[in-house]
Parts: C-alpha cells; sequence; structure tokens
C-alpha cells in the first residue's frame, strides 16, 4: 500500500515538474517580452524628453522658432497615442507577469508540499525496507531451518520404510521357517533351552559351516562353480544330443544308402548273370554265376558244348581256350554292366582256337560298335589281318623283334 502511495506521489511530482517546467518558460517569456516593451518606452520616454527639451529650447531661443515649436508639438501628439499603447502594454505585460508569478509560487508551494510528502514517505519506505530485510532475513532462517527438518523428517521416514520392509522381510522368513518346521515336525515344539543356549549352538555352527567353507571353499565359490559346471553340462548334454540326432540322421540316411546299394547291387548281379548266358550262348555253351556277397565270392560254372548230361563245371575243368572264352565273356559281362569310357584287354585269345578266337573277336567289335562313345584297346600277339577295314576301328601293329643266333 505504501508503495503504491509513493509511486502515486512520484507521478504526480513529475506532472507538477512538468507543469512548473511550462510555467517556467511562459514566466522567462514574458519576462523577455516585458523588457522589450520596457526598454521600447524607455526609448519613447527619451524621444519625448527629448521633444521637451528641443521644445523648451525653442522656447527660450525666441520666436523665431515658434514654427519648430509647432511641428515639434505636432510629433509629439502622434507619438503620445503610441506612448500611451506602449504603457497599456507594459501595464498587461506585468498583469500577466503577475499572474504567472502567483501560478508558479502555487506550483512551487503544491511541488514542495509533494516533496515533503515524498521524503516523509522515502523516510517510512526506508524503515519498512529495514524491517522487510529483518523480516526476509528471519524468513531465510525459518525456511533454513524448514529444509533441515524436512530432511531429517524424510530420513526418519525412510528409516522407517526401511525397517517396515525388513520386518516384511523377517515376517516372511519367519512364516518360510514355520513353514519348514512344520514339514518336519506339524506340531510346534515348545523351546526347552534358552536364547543364550541357542545363540551360542548357532555360533557353534557357524564356525564348523567356516571350518567346512576352508576345507571346500566359500559357499558362493562352490555355488558358482556349480552353476558353470551346471551350465557345461547342459551346453554339452545339448550337443551332445544334437549330435545324436545328426547321427541318427546319418544312420537313417546310411541305412536308406544300404538298401538302395544292396538293390542296385542284386539288380547289377543280375545284369551280369543274364550278359555273361547271353555271351555264352554265341558259343553253345551255358553256365552260371554266384556272387556271394557276404563273403565277398564269385563262383563262374560253364558247360561245353556236347557235355548236357556232365551239367556244369567250374573254370578248372575247362580247357585253355574254353577257359579264356568264359574270361571274355566275363569282361564282356561287366563292361556291359560298368559306365568306364576307357576299356583294355590284354592277349584276350591266347590258348583260344580258331572258332573260338573268332566268335570272341565278333563279340568284342559287336560290343564296340554297339558302345561306339567308349574307348576298346586290345592286345594281341596272334594276326588280326582278318578284321574287317573301317573307320571305327585302328590297327597299330610293332614291328617283330629283332632276333639272334644267341636269342635261338
Amino acid at each position: 500500500m505504501l508503495e503504491s502511495d509513493l509511486e502515486n506521489h512520484q507521478a504526480q511530482l513529475s506532472r507538477f515538474q512538468l507543469h512548473g517546467i511550462s510555467v517556467t518558460e511562459d514566466v522567462v517569456s514574458m519576462e523577455r517580452n516585458l523588457n522589450n516593451s520596457i526598454m521600447a518606452l524607455k526609448n519613447t520616454l527619451v524621444s519625448v524628453n527629448q521633444v521637451k527639451t528641443s521644445i523648451t529650447e525653442l522656447e527660450t531661443a525666441g520666436e523665431d522658432h515658434i514654427d519648430d515649436i509647432s511641428s515639434l508639438e505636432e510629433v509629439a501628439q502622434e507619438n503620445r497615442p503610441k506612448l500611451e499603447a506602449e504603457k497599456q502594454f507594459v501595464r498587461e505585460a506585468k498583469t500577466d507577469l503577475d499572474h504567472h508569478r502567483s501560478s508558479a509560487e502555487d506550483t512551487e508551494s503544491k511541488y514542495s508540499a509533494v516533496r515533503e510528502q515524498i521524503d516523509q514517505l522515502s523516510e517510512d519506505a526506508e524503515a519498512l525496507k529495514e524491517e522487510q530485510l529483518k523480516l526476509e532475513a528471519e524468513r531465510a532462517n525459518h525456511q533454513r531451518t524448514l529444509q533441515i527438518l524436512e530432511s531429517k523428517l524424510k530420513a526418519h521416514e525412510d528409516d522407517v520404510q526401511a525397517m517396515s520392509r525388513d520386518l516384511a522381510e523377517r515376517a516372511k522368513e519367519l512364516q518360510e521357517y514355520v513353514a519348514k518346521a512344520t514339514e518336519i515336525s506339524p506340531e510346534r515344539q515348545q523351546a526347552t533351552r534358552s536364547a543364550r543356549s541357542i545363540d551360542i549352538e548357532i555360533t557353534r555352527m557357524k564356525k564348523t559351516i567356516e571350518v567346512h567353507e576352508e576345507n571346500h571353499g566359500e559357499q558362493k565359490q562352490v555355488v558358482r562353480e556349480y552353476a558353470k559346471a551346471l551350465a557345461l553340462y547342459r551346453e554339452k548334454t545339448s550337443q551332445v544330443r544334437d549330435l545324436q540326432r545328426f547321427i541318427d540322421q546319418l544312420d537313417n540316411i546310411m541305412s536308406d544308402r544300404q538298401d538302395r546299394y544292396k538293390i542296385m547291387r542284386r539288380s547289377v548281379s543280375v545284369r551280369c548273370k543274364l550278359y555273361f548266358n547271353n555271351f555264352l550262348i554265341k558259343m553253345n555253351c551255358c553256365g552260371s554265376m554266384v556272387f556271394d556277397h557276404n563273403n565277398e565270392t564269385l563262383s563262374i560254372s560253364v558247360r561245353p558244348p556236347g557235355r548236357e548230361d556232365e551239367g556244369v563245371s567250374d573254370m578248372r575243368s575247362l580247357s585253355g581256350g574254353e577257359r579264356s572264352f568264359s574270361t571274355v565273356c566275363f569282361m564282356l559281362s561287366l563292361w556291359e554292366i560298368t559306365e568306364s569310357p576307357f576299356r583294355c584287354l590284354d592277349e584276350f585269345d591266347v590258348y583260344m582256337d580258331m572258332h573260338n578266337r573268332r566268335i570272341s573277336l565278333d563279340l568284342l567289335l559287336e560290343l564296340s560298335e554297339r558302345q561306339h562313345l567308349r574307348q576298346f584297346i586290345f592286345i594281341t600277339p596272334l594276326n588280326i589281318s582278318n578284321l574287317p577295314k573301317t573307320s571305327l576301328i585302328k590297327i597299330h601293329q610293332l614291328q617283330d623283334p629283332e632276333t639272334t643266333e644267341e636269342d635261338v
């Protein structure tokens, strides 16, 4: 409230100051005009006095100058209205000056009164400011005290909450202990020992635990090692399980491949038997092949022509030519069931008579024509000039070795 009054008085003082400045400027202007009028009046009076002096001088000078006096009087008469007008203007200027001086005095008095009020209010404001500073200092002290008390209150509340949580945990532990004790003994046992003896027993058991931890490691370390070992065990178990699944898959794949291989092996065996019999028929022979895959053996039996009553016999009972022809038939059977791009046979017609050799060559040529995309290489020490001349057959004949008397 005091500050608002002080502001109002200051605003009013500012207005009075502005009005006083304006009045002062008006007074200065009026004084300037008055001084100008006074100077003009003085000049006029000087002129009048000069005229009067001239008149007096002329009167004393004689009658000869009466005309000059008359002219001067006329001039004086003409200047009188101007003089009166100037006097009237001076009087009005003095009146305005007095009015403005009165206004200035009133403004000055009001300004002095307002200035006194402002000074009084300033003194009161200074006193109030000092009181305000004291109150603010007291408020700051109270604020600091309040903050200290609030921090202490918060600390106490935190302690209370911590104690409450600890109490809840203790209550929960008590319930767990009671539940465990109930599992051991459904009926609650009345304690016959004192708390001191129980504490002594607990201390003794703690020492026993410490001794055990010194010998076997701390419980936390043991738990960590156990957890690490358990994690490693689970990881290895998972890896073993994955490997076992992979092995099972491989076993299934291998079993499937074994089954397919057995089927293919049986099919190849049957094809080989059929081709072997087919080639033997070319010489009016018959025979059989027995594949023992378990023992990994092969038995070949051939019955030459003219021995139908004797039955089949093994290769050892055949003549050299028959055995060679049977071998050629066996080789041709193997070529029919294999996919090799090169076929090579050395001295295939040794120990054969001309008939068997002719049949063997025909079979070989027939097979080479049928499988013209493969290359056949036949090596023989006998004459092969009777072979047909075709673009598919190329004969490379080596020169006979030179013989000497010593060789003979």
